[in-house]
């Protein structure tokens, strides 16, 4: 899953359940949903095909605890900080840093590329980009000093 997946989808929403509901809760309305819009049940009916699936992810999501934590604190970051989201604040994309594609980087550079963007420019070795020439710039001759 992606950050800008679990900010654009409820998967409580989804699956009919509060944010508070137990595992036990969140199986019972999977199952019932599950059953309902199963391809084998709507044969030919695209759109409860999409449900299924959209009823899966959401599952996939909240009955396992690490990501359901993952999820539930990337929903809750400021809505500064989560990108193309509306209202004020910084306009940071976690997709920005980690490589994903689109964005204000709008690159396609993989996590390391991205990090030695950021390392690089902190330390001056421009991690990725283009070298970067020396004193006097390009076609310079080179000085000696005096010691």
């Amino acid at each position: 899953m992606s950050t800008k997946d679990y900010l654009e989808k409820d998967y409580y929403k989804v699956l009919g359940v509060s944010k508070t509901a137990s595992q036990d809760e969140i199986k019972k309305s999977y199952r019932k949903l599950a059953r309902k819009y199963h391809p084998d049940a709507n044969k030919g009916d695209s759109d409860a095909e999409d449900r299924f699936k959209e009823v899966s992810e959401a599952y996939d999501v909240l009955s396992d605890e690490k990501r359901r934590k993952e999820y539930d604190s990337v929903r809750s970051m400021p809505s500064g900080f989560r990108g193309g989201q509306q209202g004020g604040g910084f306009g940071f994309d976690l997709g920005d840093l980690f490589g994903q594609s689109g964005g204000a980087g709008g690159g396609t550079g993989g996590t390391g590329e991205r990090l030695g963007d950021l390392f690089g420019g902190l330390f001056n070795r421009g991690g990725g980009g283009p070298a970067r020439a020396g004193r006097g710039g390009p076609g310079a001759a080179p000085t000696s000093r005096p010691r």
